[in-house]
């Protein structure tokens, strides 16, 4: 059940998210809806039963967050995904999603607005391996740990995890301190995930909002902001921007 709820909040706040609910529990909020995305936020514990189905027109990705989540996605082996881990169903691939660790396992759903359940899935007749040496974008499992160990935590980073019709999503590694000056998107909205860390972003005419780890910052379209990570660690954070933006 999809628990209806003010979408499109500057500051969505982990803390508060969770604590609306108990533990162990089965629910969804809608956080994101404008027009080029639905967004998610979903606990299944494990023991969930799952509910493999087909999107046939667009592409649809997750970002874990809470405990440990089997994805089989197409006829790939299942994969086991870990907190800041992106995981991307392409349009026609049939995904089954178990929760398997963990009091909740939480998942923050990326889909499209019109989209349905109604096609269902079928088990693939053989299963073939995922393989994580590809490169980015659009890759089945993109591993947030792997990312940090290819590129290190001393340096700022940008990698694309996402890139297709409807969007253009980038991890975003940012040392102590590092900052952005004032920009907008007039065409788009924009928001972010954090993942590690804490930043704070300054939108015009507005007081500061300051994230951290499972928090969601939506910035409307025409809105001038700028961002600065806070605190001794570096943060991380996914962006979600539209495809104009590669």
């Amino acid at each position: 059940m999809v628990m209806e709820a003010p979408v499109n909040l500057r500051l969505a706040q982990y803390s508060e998210i969770m604590g609306r609910h108990g533990d162990g529990e089965r629910w969804a909020e809608r956080l994101i809806d404008d027009g080029r995305n639905l967004a998610v936020w979903i606990s299944a514990p494990p023991g969930t039963p799952p509910d493999p189905h087909i999107h046939p027109d667009f592409n649809e990705w997750w970002i874990a967050l809470d405990g440990r989540t089997q994805w089989q996605i197409g006829q790939y082996e299942p994969v086991l995904s870990e907190w800041g881990d992106i995981v991307m169903a392409p349009a026609g691939f049939a995904h089954d999603i178990q929760p398997k660790v963990g009091v909740q396992a939480i998942r923050f759903g990326v889909t499209h607005p019109n989209g349905n359940h109604n096609i269902k899935g079928i088990a693939p007749c053989r299963l073939i391996p995922v393989d994580e040496g590809q490169t980015n974008p659009n890759l089945v499992h993109t591993s947030l740990k792997a990312l940090v160990e290819r590129n290190g935590t001393n340096s700022n980073w940008t990698e694309v995890a996402v890139s297709d019709e409807r969007n253009y999503a980038t991890y975003t590694h940012d040392i102590p301190a590092t900052s952005s000056g004032p920009t907008s998107h007039p065409k788009e909205n924009r928001w972010w995930v954090v993942l590690q860390g804490s930043v704070r972003w300054s939108i015009d005419g507005e007081d500061a909002v300051t994230a951290g780890p499972g928090d969601v910052v939506f910035v409307e379209q025409g809105r001038t902001y700028s961002f600065a990570t806070t605190g001794d660690e570096a943060s991380i954070r996914v962006t979600i921007a539209a495809p104009s933006s590669r």
